[in-house]
């Protein structure tokens, strides 16, 4: 939320499962566009915004060692099997 991205940390929830985490991020242009669909002319869709909210997350989930991911081209299942590539897990085994 935008409160967690003012403390610059990870939420105190999430801490202690850092090693388990992945961040996932898209372009900015293309979160604006998803917002600007939902909620209109807002100051939620407005681009500055998404480029803010952003930078502040990668900014803070590689401070925080978080590995990123970027969704804004990817499917759910491209998404799913670069974690497992990341992970070292075989998806054949499954």
């Amino acid at each position: 939320t935008e409160d967690d991205l003012d403390t610059e940390r990870l939420p105190a929830k999430l801490r202690a499962y850092k090693q388990k985490l992945f961040g996932l991020t898209i372009d900015p242009e293309r979160l604006q566009q998803i917002r600007q669909e939902r909620r209109p002319n807002s100051r939620y869709a407005q681009l500055e915004t998404c480029r803010r909210e952003v930078a502040a997350a990668e900014e803070m989930l590689l401070r925080e060692g978080v590995p990123v991911l970027s969704t804004t081209h990817a499917s759910i299942e491209e998404i799913a099997s670069r974690v497992l590539e990341e992970l070292g897990i075989n998806h054949e085994m499954f």
